[in-house]
């Protein structure tokens, strides 16, 4: 039997000359659809590029809500990353596990998540573990331990944090967690809602966004609260922030995750710069409904469609509705892949793509694929013990 044409490979960003396709075609012909892919060739060329712009990887607190696989964190350690941000304790548990120095759980921290943390701040003494803080109610859930905080503070994206300007909430929070002997390691904020703005204007409000940190930087440690580091970039201004003078750059780190794999959102603003997609979301074909469509294996339990449309994207197709297990994609007319092809699909959005999966197929720089477990996809237990 004739292997399907494969659409994709390294880099997942074009589609193969056919003898490369038949090749990766061969390697997925006995894989279930959908299934996730990661090209470890291309992940490494994110990660060298990712901490060339930081200029050093002591300014990329990395985000593994994205990586979510033990693998790809110990690649951010050996390319010499030491600070990192989680969002669950499940990801703070793996981190943890591999002996890093430095852990932000950026997540509002109330009542037993905040108990968790402690309990794995004291099981791995060598590390400094933080949580995020915005009130002074949360706080008084807490109970002692080797944790120290992080204020989180809003910039505008109106989801978490004390309000920027809101300097007499800050410091109340401040104080709180002064009162009860838990250290305040720095600033933490998340600008999200700059991502869709026209360049000039991303740059702006991101400039703006800075300013407004060290503003109350500065006030806080005028108060005599000691404020060691302001964690502000996310995956879509970290160019912005890094490249935006201020007396406090030995202290401003940038929380960028997305980056590890990238998707077809980070792509288009800054695939420029020569990120490429190391994940992707292989599908087969089902069925050709129409002229110009194909179903493909691959719906709402694989792609997510939490970042707008289209929901991904692939070599000459577009995704334009999904189902729990279909999705259909556009191309153009006579273009049609054929019943059984394989298809590789960028996610608009790659971290809930890859939490959809409790595996993923790696393709190691020698050609070879390789099974990784997505460690960090679930929640820990909700019981507490």
């Amino acid at each position: 039997m004739t292997p399907p044409t494969f659409r994709g490979g390294p880099g997942f960003g074009a589609r193969p000359a056919p003898e490369l396709a038949a090749a990766f075609a061969a390697m997925f012909a006995d894989v279930r659809t959908p299934a996730l892919v990661v090209d470890e060739a291309a992940v490494e060329l994110n990660l060298r590029l990712m901490t060339k712009l930081a200029r050093s990887p002591e300014r990329w607190r990395a985000h593994v809500k994205t990586a979510k696989a033990r693998w790809a964190m110990e690649r951010l350690i050996v390319h010499g990353v030491t600070r990192f941000k989680a969002s669950t304790t499940a990801e703070l548990a793996t981190l943890l596990s591999l002996d890093v120095a430095d852990v932000l759980l950026a997540y509002p921290a109330v009542g037993p998540t905040q108990w968790r943390a402690a309990e794995l701040a004291s099981a791995h003494p060598g590390a400094a573990v933080s949580v995020l803080a915005d009130s002074v109610a949360g706080i008084r859930t807490w109970r002692p331990g080797r944790v120290g905080a992080f204020i989180d503070v809003d910039t505008g994206m109106g989801r978490t944090g004390v309000p920027v300007d809101d300097h007499a909430t800050v410091f109340a929070v401040a104080d709180e967690l002064a009162r009860r002997g838990i250290p305040l390691r720095g600033l933490h904020g998340y600008d999200g809602h700059l991502a869709d703005l026209p360049t000039p204007e991303r740059e702006r409000a991101a400039a703006d966004g800075l300013a407004a940190m060290t503003d109350l930087a500065e006030a806080l440690q005028a108060a005599g609260h000691v404020i060691g580091e302001l964690v502000v970039g996310g995956s879509h201004t970290f160019r912005e922030i890094l490249a935006t003078p201020t007396p406090w750059s030995d202290r401003v780190t940038v929380g960028a995750g997305t980056v590890v794999y990238n998707d077809a959102r980070s792509l288009a603003r800054f695939g420029d710069i020569g990120f490429t997609a190391a994940a992707a979301v292989l599908t087969r074909v089902v069925s050709r409904p129409a002229a110009g469509r194909v179903t493909v294996d691959a719906g709402l339990t694989s792609i997510q469609v939490d970042a707008g449309r289209p929901h991904a994207e692939s070599a000459g197709l577009v995704a334009v509705s999904a189902a729990q297990e279909h999705l259909v994609l556009s191309c153009a007319p006579g273009a049609e892949p054929e019943i059984g092809e394989l298809v590789t699909l960028v996610p608009r959005h790659v971290d809930t793509a890859v939490s959809q999966f409790g595996e993923m197929h790696v393709i190691g720089p020698d050609g070879r694929v390789r099974v990784e477990p997505v460690t960090a996809r679930h929640h820990e237990s909700a019981t507490v013990r």
